[in-house]
């Protein structure tokens, strides 16, 4: 039986990942035995819409340490993620760290550099990457469908106003998808605001495409190919089992499924995007 800490319960997801834990029968070796938040509501809430017994609750995420054998990290505010998961990856145990990874490159590293030098598999980020259309994009472009490709766009809401981090709370999902399909060798960004909405261009080195943070009610991808022009809409609604399912083997297996680079660059790129709104001017990423 592996059992699973969860630590920042007012977020939405973790009640996601609780009814993956507690609702289906191939997850019957994982079982939560306690949670931390900086209230207890929102524990108490999951712990009652999921029918859990025998959990606590604690005050410290220390308190929980000899009670779980792997965390979920969910809380809204990626200024507590470093603080939340990286004492259980000091004491070897496999972590999930939910979108952002970290709002700070330097947290960022320093849980990486821990992870390895413990040899502990984490994983995490934004689970829009595990977008059907999102991982068939990427197979394509892999396999050079589209020829050579121009441009493209893709779409997803964020903004600088969010009081869990601004840009931070929501980019994330939007930087990891473009990550996914067109590769980690992202050089630089140029971002705008213009009436409140959030433009960044992603320079790579054989063509520039578009983040549009635009707060629409639906999310899509334009490709500008050599042979098609390729436009699909984005379905989120299986992503968050795909994510689950992804740490359960981690988990089972002691394997990430995520390398370094998938875990960094988010949050090299939405710092870039940071300094480019603030500075006014492309900003390189600083690996």
């Amino acid at each position: 039986m592996f059992r699973v800490g969860m630590l920042g319960t007012e977020n939405s997801h973790a009640l996601a990942f609780a009814k993956e834990i507690c609702l289906k029968e191939e997850y019957k070796d994982f079982k939560i035995t306690a949670f931390y938040a900086l209230e207890k509501a929102p524990s108490e809430a999951i712990i009652e819409k999921c029918d859990i017994t025998g959990a606590v609750i604690v005050e410290d995420p220390l308190e929980m340490m000899d009670l779980v054998d792997c965390v979920i990290v969910t809380n809204r505010h990626g200024k507590y993620h470093e603080s939340c998961a990286l004492p259980f990856i000091e004491k070897g145990k496999p972590a999930f760290i939910d979108k952002p990874f970290t709002i700070d490159p330097a947290e960022a590293r320093n849980i990486l550099r821990t992870a390895k030098e413990k040899k502990v598999p984490i994983t995490g980020g934004s689970g829009c990457k595990y977008s059907p259309q999102i991982l068939e994009l990427r197979k394509l472009v892999e396999e050079n469908a589209f020829g050579k490709i121009y441009s493209a766009v893709i779409n997803f809401p964020a903004s600088t106003q969010s009081e869990y981090g601004g840009l931070y709370f929501y980019a994330s999902h939007l930087v990891e998808m473009t990550l996914a399909v067109y590769g980690m060798d992202m050089l630089a960004v140029s971002a705008f605001i213009n009436n409140g909405h959030i433009t960044a261009i992603a320079h790579y080195d054989k063509y520039d495409l578009t983040m549009q943070f635009a707060a629409s009610k639906k999310y899509a991808s334009v490709i500008y190919g050599e042979t098609d022009v390729d436009v699909r809409y984005l379905d989120m609604s299986s992503i968050f089992t795909v994510e689950f399912n992804h740490f359960v083997h981690m988990v089972r297996t002691g394997k990430s499924p995520l390398s370094e680079d998938e875990l960094l660059m988010p949050v090299l790129v939405m710092n870039a995007i940071e300094k480019s709104l603030e500075l006014k001017k492309t900003v390189k990423i600083e690996r």
